[in-house]
């Protein structure tokens, strides 16, 4: 009722604008599984929902690769994945190019610059093999470093002004990683250092966190599988701020937890202690369920210091009990507020959208040709209308799919598009 609906999704005040902006805003991808032509637009906080195989875990999968690339090799991250070339490129076209681009907004000095990425790429399936095509970046306009494997020539600004290089290599990642910030004016510095820092958890396994893991890193790496070692390189401020958020998260029933070494020199697990009354009981992430590990990941990626991240979170509701919906949305709102960190995660959870800002709800579904496409679920006035009477999730949970993209689509150039429903990825 009227209680509920007016706590919806209002965890923060202010815009994006007034509190500066570090963020990815705006993704096309062409020829990459179901995404053809595909277009979306982000926020710092974005929620992207729909029907099962529109595509959800493939957007994620697409930024991931496209950012990846300015670390590793096209080869490595299909490795990773357990994909050939033959996965990744579309079935719903017969292109031999794959393309990426994006805008980025950086602030500097007070002042925010847009970049516009995009990157081209050769798609050879019987050889499975993807190789570099093409490559540029603009800041506000202004050329920054273009790439043609046709000239083999590399045309980039310094910061002792223009500079041309030959190249005559077959480039199989971005040619950021190649030049590296060494070869780079300061503009592109600060673009390759933003895109480095992104993080993907979009393969979060609480069977990888459970088991122990050595060293000390900066993340809990793609699995969460450095978990324990984030959580030991903790120092005290930051063991107590984490402890708060879970202590809050689980309404006190922790009181402390620990990242302890045994056995093999370097190799670490969790133990957290729980109250119960006057007893205290001790768990080790080996008898920890699945639901609390996830928990406990969530809370340690929103203690990640690395500045200005892109973060993707895949179905953050597998194994969480809806009663922690709000206030683990709390926790990934406050990221960009805290440290710039702008989220994009999927859910089929409409409990967990009810504690979405509306605007940054994202619905993808497929067109009559199988292509995934994204619209802002409250973009018009006939959507937005239902808020005044349903909460985001009573809205997914009321109307069909084709009831939602008939009103999305009812002011758009082609009113008559027919949704298929029934197309997998």
């Amino acid at each position: 009722g009227e209680e509920r609906r007016g706590n919806c999704g209002r965890g923060y005040s202010g815009t994006d604008e007034e509190r500066g902006i570090k963020m990815l805003k705006h993704l096309e991808v062409n020829n990459f599984k179901s995404l053809v032509g595909f277009k979306v637009d982000f926020g710092s906080t974005s929620v992207i929902v729909g029907n099962n195989a529109v595509g959800k875990s493939t957007v994620l999968q697409a930024i991931e690769f496209f950012f990846g690339a300015v670390k590793e090799d096209f080869g490595i991250m299909l490795e990773r994945h357990s994909w050939n070339v033959s996965n990744v490129k579309s079935k719903l076209i017969s292109s031999p190019k794959m393309s990426f681009s994006c805008d980025i907004d950086l602030e500097t000095e007070g002042k925010v610059h847009s970049y516009h990425w995009s990157m081209s790429l050769e798609v050879k399936v019987g050889d499975d093999e993807l190789k570099l095509l093409s490559e540029s970046v603009d800041m506000d306009g202004n050329q920054l470093f273009e790439y043609s494997a046709k000239s083999k020539i590399y045309s980039a600004v310094t910061d002792d002004g223009n500079e041309q290089i030959i190249i005559p290599l077959v480039f199989t990642s971005s040619v950021m990683k190649q030049i590296g910030r060494n070869y780079s004016g300061e503009d592109l510095r600060q673009f390759i250092a933003y895109i480095e820092n992104f993080d993907s958890f979009e393969m979060l396994s609480p069977g990888a966190m459970r088991l122990s893991s050595r060293g000390s890193g900066t993340t809990i790496g793609m699995s969460g599988q450095n978990l324990p070692s984030f959580i030991r390189q903790m120092n005290q401020e930051e063991k107590n701020r984490f402890g708060n958020k879970l202590r809050n998260l689980l309404d006190n029933k922790v009181s402390d937890i620990e990242a302890e070494t045994k056995g093999k020199p370097g190799w670490t697990q969790i133990r957290i202690t729980e109250n119960y009354g006057d007893k205290k009981i001790s768990f080790n992430s080996k008898e920890m369920s699945d639901g609390m590990l996830r928990m406990l990941a969530f809370v340690a990626i929103s203690e990640i210091r690395k500045p200005d991240a892109v973060m993707l979170l895949d179905e953050v509701e597998n194994g969480i009990n809806i009663s922690y919906a709000e206030k683990l949305m709390n926790i990934f709102r406050s990221m960009y507020q805290d440290n710039r960190h702008q989220i994009i995660m999927t859910t089929h959870s409409t409990v967990f959208l009810d504690y979405v800002e509306p605007e940054n709800i994202i619905y993808l579904y497929r067109d009559h040709d199988g292509a995934t496409k994204a619209v802002s679920l409250f973009r018009n006035e006939e959507m937005k209308k239902k808020l005044d009477y349903m909460w985001p999730g009573e809205v997914l949970l009321n109307m069909s799919q084709s009831e939602i993209v008939e009103n999305i689509l009812r002011n758009e150039e082609n009113p008559d598009l027919v949704v298929n429903e029934e197309k997998s990825e």
